[in-house]
């Protein structure tokens, strides 16, 4: 029977997948470290599918009558483009329903008991044997099944990214030659992983069999966990975890009295509970913990206002050294769910504060994302000097000092309970000082003042004298009557009382700029817009080889691609605003000779930036050195792009 693509269709695989993603790791105790990546590779699928769905909606993509071809192309041509659709969607239809019934038919999922909040572990005999199991319907192994995910939700992307900038006539030749790099992608995925032979699937060598202990945590999935001290902090367990149970039961559960442990120790103990179990186990959430990271050059985040069950105290925990395999799930999984639902209990209580709050602008909802974390400055500022216009103003009885920077996030995601996209951090932090009680005549004065602090901010420390400058920033006075005021280019000291105390606050504001710095590089500017967003399986060049890895390309409004290569653990980023002639270059692969930066970080945590001027001599995106098939799927994506801009109005510059 043939198969006729509807928006029914796309709509029902993309609860298939949003479903299988939750089945896959979420909640599911004892499930093994390798399903974690197959979850994150689901929750995409669904979101690319979602985007079709709203691509089909708004009326830019039709995917049951789809004539992208000129009336005097030949009949088979013609019908290429509906094929070409028809093709991706069977073939994710396939995949996703092949799965469904692994599911269903192998009773992976064990029927819950009734201290599990109703969610089901994953059967020993999975846990076991997984690496047997027939994953796709060629028979492959979990690779293989990760493969054909990764073709869906690369060609999904492809189509919408077409779809979204095709909408007259004019470009038409453009949309062949998009349909043709989807053509090749599948002539690709057909000759490379369809009929492959999948090792590990024969059956000569039995997986061994771990004790349900040691096979609860891998070595790789661990962290360093560390309490807040009068001295600074010291280490309660060097090779912390997160509970698998504890990750996904509900808020009120989370701070109940018999709710699951919320860490364990992941220490070597021939098998037994570490050594660390009980001190770790000390700790869970209040209604009030927040997760934020720490704005340096270690990687860490700090959970604030964590319960010590012990002495019934609020205690803040820091979060360090995360290997590297347990990052993504770790900052992406854990702890963004952790920061959304505790958002969403403190909203729902009617008012926000510096943890989370709905912008009076946007109506956005705006959770905390870092925080550079001051110890000593906090209180000891003397004064804060304003100079604007050439008139100076000086306030002093400051009470707090804090840094804080924001990310975004829509009230509709939140409604659907989880979320398909990281959430966005702004491309500036906040400075937020407030005073305390004036004399009789500053009454009726701002009682708090935010700086707007950008990556480009300039900031001047004299630590002779003790203060800090900052020149031309942004700034809004908040009144008691909660009235606000805003003035730009304002230049501002701030007098501390201590050289420490202003070398801390000087050090705290450049890591706060590092970490805006970093954003730029990482997400889509303000005058940027996703062109295409694709997986790898591999990219390498002559400065690093990394395995798994998300390209994006992006476009601004005057034309120019920037492309941003990020690691699936978050430890590789890369950034390159692409030359004009990068499809063009005499050599006939793809120019990537522009100034490059690269942010990498070490197995403890450690990053280090390098910016290479004349950017790399070839990048490989999953194939042998030279032009590989996913080069020239680049190649061809930005062709189709420059076309469609300049249909649109919008010329390159090319010389």
């Amino acid at each position: 029977m043939s198969f006729t693509p509807s928006i029914g269709d796309v709509v029902m695989m993309a609860q298939i997948a949003w479903a299988l993603a939750q089945a896959f790791t979420k909640g599911r105790k004892s499930a093994p470290a390798e399903f974690c990546e197959v979850e994150h590779q689901l929750y995409s699928l669904s979101a690319a599918l979602e985007a079709i769905k709203r691509a089909q909606e708004k009326g830019v993509l039709d995917i049951e009558h789809i004539h992208l071809h000129s009336a005097s192309s030949e009949s088979k041509d013609r019908s290429y483009d509906q094929d070409a659709v028809k093709n991706i969607l069977q073939n994710c239809l396939q995949t996703l329903t092949h799965l469904e019934k692994i599911v269903k038919k192998c009773n992976i999922i064990s029927k819950p008991n009734s201290s599990s909040h109703g969610l089901g572990s994953w059967s020993q005999h999975v846990v076991r044997n997984w690496r047997k199991i027939e994953w796709t319907t060629e028979k492959g192994d979990l690779n293989a099944l990760r493969s054909q995910i990764m073709i869906h939700i690369n060609s999904l992307n492809l189509l919408l990214g077409v779809a979204t900038s095709s909408q007259t006539a004019a470009i038409r030749k453009s949309v062949d030659t998009s349909f043709a790099m989807i053509k090749e992608l599948y002539e690709w995925y057909e000759g490379n992983i369809k009929d492959s032979v999948i090792s590990g699937n024969d059956g000569s060598a039995p997986s061994p069999t771990l004790p349900d202990y040691a096979s609860a945590v891998a070595p790789a999935e661990t962290f360093e966990l560390s309490i807040r001290t009068s001295r600074g902090k010291d280490t309660i367990c060097p090779r912390a975890h997160f509970n698998r149970d504890w990750d996904q039961n509900p808020l009120i559960d989370s701070v109940s009295s018999d709710a699951e442990s919320m860490l364990v120790c992941a220490c070597r103990n021939d098998g037994k509970p570490g050594p660390h179990q009980s001190s770790v186990q000390r700790y869970k959430l209040s209604n009030i913990t927040f997760p934020a990271r720490l704005a340096g050059e270690k990687r860490a985040w700090i959970l604030f206002k964590t319960t010590d069950k012990a002495t019934h105290q609020l205690v803040t925990l820091y979060i360090t050294t995360i290997r590297p395999n347990y990052i993504r799930a770790v900052e992406e999984v854990i702890l963004q769910d952790l920061a959304i639902r505790q958002a969403d209990a403190i909203l729902k209580q009617g008012s926000g504060n510096n943890l989370c709050y709905l912008s009076a602008d946007t109506g956005e909802e705006r959770l905390l994302a870092s925080i550079g974390e001051l110890r000593t400055a906090q209180q000891s500022i003397e004064s804060v000097t304003f100079n604007y216009g050439g008139r100076t103003y000086s306030r002093k009885y400051v009470e707090n000092i804090q840094i804080l920077q924001y990310q975004t996030i829509s009230l509709d995601l939140l409604a659907k309970g989880g979320q398909t996209e990281p959430l966005q951090p702004l491309d500036y932090a906040e400075v937020f000082i407030t005073y305390g009680e004036q004399d009789e005549g500053t009454r009726g004065d701002v009682v708090s003042s935010t700086l707007h602090l950008k990556r480009n901010t300039h900031l001047k420390l004299d630590e002779n004298h003790a203060f800090v400058k900052i020149d031309s920033i942004e700034t809004m006075g908040t009144f008691g009557d909660g009235r606000v005021v805003c003035i730009g280019d304002i230049c501002l000291t701030i007098q501390l009382t201590s050289r420490q105390a202003a070398r801390e606050l000087h050090e705290r504001l450049e890591d706060m700029r590092m970490e805006l710095f970093l954003r730029d590089l990482r997400y889509p500017r303000s005058d940027e817009s996703v062109a295409v967003r694709l997986q790898f399986a591999s990219i390498e060049c002559e400065y690093m080889c990394v395995s798994d890895a998300d390209v994006t390309v992006t476009v601004d409004n005057r034309g120019k691609h920037r492309l941003i290569i990020e690691s699936r653990n978050n430890c590789i980023l890369m950034s390159q605003i692409l030359a004009d002639d990068f499809s063009n270059s005499l050599s006939g692969r793809p120019n990537y000779s522009q100034p490059t930066y690269v942010v990498q970080h070490d197995e403890d945590g450690t990053r280090s930036i390098y910016r290479y001027e004349h950017g790399f001599k070839y990048l490989n995106l999953g194939g042998k050195q030279g032009i590989s098939t996913s080069d020239l799927l680049v190649s061809l994506a930005w062709e189709t792009m420059s076309m469609e801009l300049r249909t649109a109005g919008i010329h390159l510059n090319r010389d």
